[in-house]
């Protein structure tokens, strides 16, 4: 292990058999750098999703991809708040993609799947000969080093234990880490994007989670919507993944019914897109014809559980016209046609449930 000023070269020699029956070494010459591109290559640690991959045009959700948009272009830490399928990872990768470090590596943890023992050599890396087992040439990198000069996103943040977040906390303030077993201190350029589907200013009020932590992690925060907050997406999202399903079955098409439609729009999503997505999957296959209809629908879903939430407050005709009118981007005519009704009766519609067309648009 060599150094030359701010690199780190790591050397391994290695016996080989010459041709005349003789044994020799290789010398193998590599730069820290490289060894952190190939694990990252490796690892996947890329961004493969943009702003054009978030389905949907509420003006809800166009307003969180607007205001999305507007802080990937800042260097400043953001925290994403959302329930559970709601697609937050979606939300980092597309302002990775868009943000000043999109050249570099993308970097995702789930902070509730680590655990405890080994969360400081997973984000901070080890040195060789840290502890027993650790690796004996050149250590390993965590994955702040991974993530040098591109995003680390730390999902599920809430669920790490109180006692490792000082460390989390002093890496957060300084972009500075010491691998395991090390005391050179280094140096990262990064950005961090951090994510909860729990409240983090109540659980920093009841001392579950450290408030200098929050406020550091909540320079700018972004909350995505919940499926059933705009109903409006269900059907447009609904269309889009059977038209990928339809495109990668090579059988006769399937299509949506009116029926399987409207169930879908009274359906509160408590699992939000990643739900849907599944019940669309799981109803395609299962489906024995070409139409997805409300039996095929109630099958897929199951029975409702006793303590099932009740549909959301835009009620299931507001949500099958919001459907229908995002679907055919806000025409009234086309809307119309795949509701089964006239122009005359579909603009009375909209107007009892106060309904903006033109938002749609």
């Amino acid at each position: 292990l060599t150094h030359e000023g701010e690199r780190t070269h790591f050397c391994r020699f290695e016996p080989i058999q010459l041709s005349n029956g003789d044994f020799g070494m290789t010398l193998s010459i590599s730069m820290k750098s490289q060894i952190i591109n190939i694990a990252n290559h490796a690892g996947g640690n890329y961004a493969k999703y943009s702003f054009d991959a978030i389905r949907g045009k509420s003006p809800e959700l166009k307003a969180q991809i607007d205001l999305a948009r507007r802080t990937a272009r800042t260097a400043s830490r953001v925290l994403l708040t959302g329930e559970s399928g709601t697609g937050k990872e979606l939300f980092a990768q597309a302002m990775h993609n868009e943000g000043s470090h999109a050249d570099g590596p993308f970097v995702a943890i789930n902070c509730a799947s680590i655990p405890r023992d080994l969360l400081e050599r997973e984000l901070f890396g080890y040195e060789a000969g840290a502890f027993p087992g650790a690796q004996s040439s050149g250590g390993n990198p965590g994955r702040f080093e991974l993530a040098n000069h591109g995003t680390l996103f730390l999902d599920e943040i809430a669920e790490l234990p109180i006692e490792f977040q000082p460390k989390l906390l002093r890496a957060v303030e300084t972009h500075r880490i010491t691998r395991v077993g090390s005391s050179q201190e280094i140096e990262l350029d990064i950005r961090i994007i951090a994510s909860t589907n729990r409240r983090l200013e109540q659980l920093a009020a009841e001392g579950a989670f450290r408030q200098d932590l929050f406020y550091r992690l909540n320079v700018l925060k972004l909350e995505i919507s919940p499926l059933r907050a705009r109903p409006g997406d269900i059907g447009l999202c609904a269309e889009q993944f059977l038209e990928r399903l339809n495109g990668m079955s090579g059988e006769a098409e399937r299509h949506m019914t009116p029926e399987f439609l409207t169930g879908l729009t009274e359906y509160d999503w408590p699992g939000n897109v990643r739900e849907l997505q599944n019940t669309i999957e799981r109803t395609f296959y299962s489906s024995a014809g070409e139409e997805l209809d409300a039996q095929s629908l109630r099958s897929a879903l199951g029975p409702a559980p006793e303590n099932a939430p009740a549909p959301h407050a835009h009620g299931g005709e507001t949500g099958e016209l919001l459907s229908a009118l995002t679907l055919c981007g806000g025409d009234v005519g086309e809307a119309a046609k795949k509701l089964g009704v006239s122009r005359a009766t579909l603009y009375r519609h909209i107007k009892r449930c106060g309904i903006d067309v033109k938002s749609l648009r």
